[in-house]
């Protein structure tokens, strides 16, 4: 039913990019008006390998759902053709049609608002996978490495603890 859970080992990062140029250039300019870095204390989209951490993150889907992930893409990007008439494809309007074209996307059908979803999301996770990127906003970084938490994996809850839980 999940491709992740098969049991085969995840992908490695050495693989072929999963992102085609075009797409590097949808997910370029939807970054561009969705985390608009200039004037602020973010770290500048140049300096984030957000593009590359979407990558790994393509990774682990197997090829049927990339395959549907790059038709969303391409309807994305020429979907500007005819939601809001701009006659040019998405990475090529000016960051006003950009933005505009997106919130017509997210007020569209259900089809519409997922993909344009999933372009928020992964260029949301992209981003802040960067550990720098999320200091500039007060992030400290991984605390239990510091602290020497032991890492215990799944570990179930403790029976004295769960017996003094009281049930709603």
């Amino acid at each position: 039913m999940l491709p992740a859970c098969d049991g085969s080992p995840p992908p490695t990062h050495t693989e072929a990019a999963r992102l085609s140029p075009n797409e590097r250039m949808i997910f370029e300019r939807f970054a561009e008006v969705y985390i608009p870095t200039e004037g602020t204390n973010l770290r500048p989209l140049s300096e984030v390998p957000y593009l590359d951490n979407i990558d790994r993150i393509l990774a682990f889907l197997d090829a049927p759902t990339l395959d549907e992930f790059h038709t969303g893409m391409k309807l994305f990007d020429y979907g500007s053709f005819v939601v809001g008439l701009y006659f040019a494809r998405f990475a090529n309007l000016s960051p006003e049609d950009r933005l505009e074209y997106i919130r017509r996307w997210y007020a569209g059908g259900e089809t519409q608002r997922a993909i344009v979803g999933l372009i928020d999301k992964l260029v949301a996770l992209g981003y802040w996978q960067d550990v720098e990127a999320a200091r500039r906003v007060g992030y400290q970084g991984p605390v239990s490495d510091e602290a020497k938490i032991l890492k215990l994996g799944n570990a179930p809850m403790p029976i004295a603890i769960a017996e003094d839980i009281e049930a709603p």
